[in-house]
């Protein structure tokens, strides 16, 4: 019998409750009905905000970012007017994307297949050898809502998000304002291909319980004993109960100034107050389902996640330095991310592990450690999610 919409609402949402209240992880199911990956796909990912890049990348009228969902695709770009203005991606005429994934500059937006033309604010300009009452006007391309927090831009494919960025994120504003985000412009980007499940990408970022016999460059200056002690500051937003956002301190080891293999900055051109001599520290912040941000005194790592299939997630990292922080002046790129990127590469190939294990028809969830209480938060979170989308 085929399952019907109305048969699965509030049915995943109730699982994953009841799960965390036995202190246990979510069963198979979640990793692997494609039912509930389409839903995920229309009904969480759709109506969450997605970051679309940096201010950095659309100061100039004609600068463009894309953001790709599903099957869903955002073009971003700086207007002749200033301002930011995103719209989708698809040609009002036969429906063909107008530009490639990724980034780049144009005076104009031209469709490939016909040549109809569209203004930087989505406007259409010319559609040749249409009939003489054709009106322009009336096609416009369908705008996307679009804001800036601390120089961070999100679209949110949804008709009328209820939040903005700022006000989800906004109890994490004072712990990352002292960083500068907005005074920072992207060194370098690297995009990963996961042979794994969204969600179980996500668990891994949440937990350091792996991280001992895994992470040997991260650990020579992160302090994973740190995690439990009284001096390591965390503090959880709660944002309509749903526990979405999160933000905290990092605690590095004794001496250390950075998250890098020496303890050292990797950028000799500190961001925001830390140029002043502020007391160092490391912090992050994110926003289930799809971002992170982890700033250093020196450096910061902004994380996008896109789920590619049931079975394969997409995870955009892109690394921040000061705007004015020249390459092979202030700092070496191989330099800035060898931590980040080793740690990546290590925690990818522990997600596949796990897609491969939960796959197995003998695998029951197991209890979660005292390690672990960040899983959990995240599958509250979740839960959330999944019941605001009546799953």
């Amino acid at each position: 019998m085929t399952t019907t919409t109305t048969d699965i609402t509030g049915r995943y949402s109730r699982i994953v409750r009841e799960h965390i209240d036995r202190g246990v992880g979510v069963p198979r199911e979640l990793y692997l009905s494609e039912e509930l990956y389409a839903e995920e796909l229309d009904r969480i990912f759709r109506r969450s905000w997605l970051l679309a890049g940096h201010e950095s990348q659309l100061r100039d009228p004609g600068q463009y970012v894309t953001v790709e969902s599903g099957d869903e695709s955002v073009i971003v770009t700086r207007t002749n007017g200033g301002t930011l203005a995103a719209f989708t991606n698809v040609c009002r005429h036969r429906g063909a994307r107008l530009v490639d994934a990724g980034c780049g500059l144009a005076r104009r937006f031209v469709c490939p297949y016909h040549q109809w033309t569209y203004r930087l604010d989505g406007t259409l300009t010319g559609a040749p050898r249409m009939p003489a009452d054709f009106d322009p006007a009336r096609h416009p391309l369908p705008t996307v809502r679009v804001e800036v927090w601390q120089g961070l831009v999100f679209v949110n494919l949804s008709d009328s998000p209820t939040e903005s960025p700022a006000e989800l994120l906004g109890t994490g504003t004072e712990l990352m304002r002292t960083f500068d985000i907005a005074n920072t412009r992207i060194a370098h980007t690297i995009t990963y291909e996961i042979a794994a499940n969204w969600k179980i990408v996500w668990e891994n970022a949440q937990e350091c319980y792996h991280c001992s016999a895994n992470h040997p460059e991260l650990l020579r200056t992160f302090d994973v004993g740190g995690l439990n002690q009284d001096t390591y500051r965390q503090a959880e937003v709660v944002a309509n109960a749903d526990r979405r956002v999160q933000h905290a301190r990092f605690p590095l080891r004794p001496g250390a100034l950075s998250l890098t293999l020496d303890g050292d900055y990797a950028s000799r051109k500190p961001l925001g107050d830390f140029a002043d001599g502020h007391p160092p520290y490391t912090a992050s912040i994110h926003l289930k389902p799809s971002f992170a941000l982890v700033a250093c005194p020196d450096y910061a790592v902004l994380l996008a996640e896109r789920p590619l299939a049931i079975d394969r997630t997409e995870i955009r990292m892109s690394w921040l330095v000061r705007a004015d922080a020249e390459e092979g002046t202030d700092y070496d790129t191989d330099t800035l991310i060898k931590v980040w990127n080793e740690t990546n590469l290590q925690d990818w190939d522990l997600c596949e592990r796990a897609q491969l294990g939960v796959r197995s028809r003998t695998f029951v969830p197991g209890p979660l450690s005292n390690d672990e209480q960040s899983v959990t938060d995240f599958y509250r979170a979740y839960a959330t999610l999944l019941e605001a989308a009546d799953l």
